[in-house]
């Protein structure tokens, strides 16, 4: 039997009220007390609510519904969603949608609301609003963790629990060189940029995209599933490949992101936001997608 705990994402298919986007939130507020009104929010939101399952989209979201869908051919395999809105929900769970992040330096980022560092924060706001206790997890079944590093940094009190109930059934996989807590250290099944050279693609879900390739050798290849056999078996298959070396991008202030895209649409006749995007990037500039089609959706209604 197998769990998969996999992050939420930003993009989602439905646009979240006002009550339950944490910009909304006034910073005069100390987290305890935020965490107190983010919960009531949730219980008395009158928005539609939709299976936690089909709320997120974009790549790194198939991935994961991939991810289990192959596992589920040779495992009993339950989705768990790591929620900076919810905490640790089923994935047939019922939600509202939200936005709030434990990334830090954006407007939905929880740690805002906190003097303590990002870490601190985060670890209190998960601690704060999440429900579900390892108690939920038998002891016989496997856990692939699959979380960006600040949720896992977030959720770390709950993983220390799970690893010290079952150790050596508890998979934590990452793909970058971020120090994680040192009681994780026996339990991380490691990635590097040489996947992107195996498997070229967005570098932001990475991870996402090579868990699903490790859970298709795993069942194509009938690999038993221990960190050993797990990790060999990655190192082999990455041996002959080079690391990927990330694309130096400059960062710009929003109006100079603003400038540059009236120059996309008015002289080289950008008509949408991922062509915009990947062009903008091409010539050497950084931003987030869902930030990039904001500013790109204000510019163009400007222009009409």
């Amino acid at each position: 039997m197998m769990n998969i705990i996999s992050s939420c994402t930003n993009s989602k298919k439905m646009i979240a009220s006002k009550h339950l986007q944490i910009a909304n939130y006034s910073t005069k507020l100390n987290l305890d007390e935020i965490i107190k009104v983010w919960k009531k929010s949730l219980e008395s939101d009158s928005t539609t609510k939709i299976k936690a399952l089909e709320l997120y989209k974009g790549g790194a979201w198939k991935a994961t519904i991939a991810t289990k869908q192959v596992l589920a051919t040779k495992f009993k395999t339950k989705l768990y969603i790591a929620s900076a809105g919810y905490g640790l929900i089923d994935s047939e769970y019922e939600v509202h949608s939200y936005d709030s992040t434990f990334a830090s330096g954006t407007v939905n980022s929880v740690s805002k609301f906190s003097k303590l560092s990002n870490k601190e924060a985060t670890i209190n706001w998960w601690n704060g609003i999440n429900c579900i206790s390892i108690n939920s997890f038998e002891s016989n079944r496997y856990t692939f963790i699959i979380l960006p590093h600040d949720y896992l940094i977030a959720t770390q009190d709950f993983i220390k629990d799970l690893i010290e109930k079952n150790s050596k059934n508890v998979f934590i996989f990452t793909a970058n060189q971020h120090k994680t807590p040192k009681f994780m250290e026996k339990n991380i099944i490691n990635f590097d940029t040489r996947f992107n050279s195996y498997q070229a693609g967005v570098i932001s879900n990475m991870l996402q995209r090579a868990v699903l390739w490790l859970s298709n050798e795993i069942i194509f290849h009938n690999i038993p599933i221990s960190h050993s056999a797990l990790q060999s078996h990655i190192e082999k298959k990455m041996s002959i490949h080079d690391s990927f070396v990330m694309p130096v991008r400059i960062k710009l202030s929003e109006e100079d992101i603003k400038i540059k895209i009236r120059e996309l649409i008015s002289k080289e006749a950008i008509s949408s936001a991922s062509h915009g995007l990947r062009r903008f990037r091409k010539l050497g500039f950084a931003c987030e997608q869902k930030r990039f089609g904001k500013l790109y959706k204000q510019i163009k209604s400007g222009l009409k």
